[in-house]
């Protein structure tokens, strides 16, 4: 029996990563304050919360006209990827990954993380959590040629896994990642890591884990 939603079969899952499976925002946002610190600028949680799911080289264009600050793309974006890496270990499973990872594997929904972030990053935490083996795709900002809100990750995700974007339920946590999805015809189940009414607006489904997520896609219940 196939994962449905809202009556629909599920052709395939796919995943955010970053503050969707794993709760490293807050890592991401202490290596970014602390950049921007040593050059003498404020960045607040207000501020890393409006970057959420664009990627970090989107988050340095903004400190570049935000601050007027030289920022080295490649460089910084390294830079900061590296401090995530190093404590991937510690950053902890969102309460439900597992649970809804597990669901998938019984109805032998096929799954794909499509994340902003680059390649490295994503298969060293995926390694550091042991979940690499759970997905049949993996799918980076790298990949694509315009990043989320777009819907380039999600349209090379569904291609990927062999299937139709609008047969896809896509799981984010980031506004920019809802509106991608959509764009890409996906239906979206928004489990919200900043608090936006637009969530609401656009994603098929806003739950507050996902607890609530695997339980509407589980067809035994």
């Amino acid at each position: 029996m196939t994962l449905r939603l809202d009556g629909h079969d599920v052709a395939a899952l796919v995943f955010d990563l970053d503050g969707l499976l794993v709760d490293s925002e807050p890592v991401w946002f202490e290596i970014e304050r602390a950049f921007l610190a040593r050059l003498g600028h404020t960045w607040t949680r207000h501020d890393a919360d409006a970057c959420i799911g664009q990627g970090t080289p989107s988050t340095l264009r903004v400190w570049q006209r935000r601050f007027g600050i030289e920022v080295d793309l490649e460089r910084d974006t390294e830079a900061m990827m590296d401090g995530v890496i190093a404590r991937a270990a510690d950053v902890p499973l969102k309460p439900g990954a597992v649970e809804l990872l597990d669901l998938a594997a019984r109805h032998g929904t096929p799954t794909a993380v499509a994340s902003s972030s680059r390649h490295r990053l994503i298969e060293a935490v995926l390694a550091a959590k042991r979940l690499r083996a759970r997905f049949t795709a993996v799918v980076s900002g790298q990949d694509v040629a315009r990043g989320k809100p777009a819907p380039d990750i999600f349209v090379r995700a569904a291609d990927v896994l062999k299937v139709s974007p609008r047969g896809c339920v896509v799981l984010e946590d980031a506004l920019a990642g809802v509106e991608g999805a959509r764009a890409a015809g996906s239906h979206v189940i928004a489990v919200p890591s900043t608090r936006n009414p637009r969530f609401a607006e656009l994603a098929t489904h806003v739950v507050p884990s996902l607890h609530e997520a695997a339980a509407l896609l589980d067809p035994t219940r």
